[in-house]
């Protein structure tokens, strides 16, 4: 009976041991291509940063990208068709911009796929770990009978 128990408390160290597998896990995966960069000024030299912008796919009227310039005035995206793509932006006190940049779809020279973050041999490790355990407990038991 107490090699039964220890098999438990050892069974239970090794499963608070483990890294704990993220109900809320978010995996990222990380491109690189040939973004287009704009960088916006206003006319006194000084950055349009934090405003708004929008981007669109040439002939659509939905914006393929929305959100603010960063803290120099830059947007940066990465085309996935060939054509005119349109970049609307503006601030709050009316100052703004509305062109047309001819751009060629990119062409992603690597990528990193999404989910690489090593869960799954984490937990066929866990398994494993987990079905050994149970499998020497069974020999110590068949031993002594």
């Amino acid at each position: 009976m107490k090699r039964l128990w220890a098999a438990a408390a050892a069974i239970a160290a090794l499963l608070s041991a483990s890294p704990p597998i993220g109900a809320h896990e978010v995996d990222h995966a990380i491109e690189a291509g040939e973004a287009l960069v704009v960088r916006l000024e206003y006319a006194s030299g000084g950055p349009f940063a934090y405003e708004s912008y929008e981007v669109f796919r040439p002939g659509e009227s939905t914006p393929f990208q929305v959100g603010r310039t960063d803290a120099l005035g830059r947007i940066s995206f990465l085309p996935d068709a060939d054509g005119d793509w349109r970049v609307r932006a503006f601030s709050e006190d009316g100052h703004g911009t509305d062109f047309r940049i001819p751009a060629a779809a990119a062409s992603l020279s690597a990528a990193q796929p999404p989910g690489s973050s090593g869960r799954a041999p984490s937990v066929t490790l866990g398994i494993g770990i987990i079905l050994g355990l149970f499998g020497a407990l069974a020999l110590l038991r068949a031993r002594r009978r």
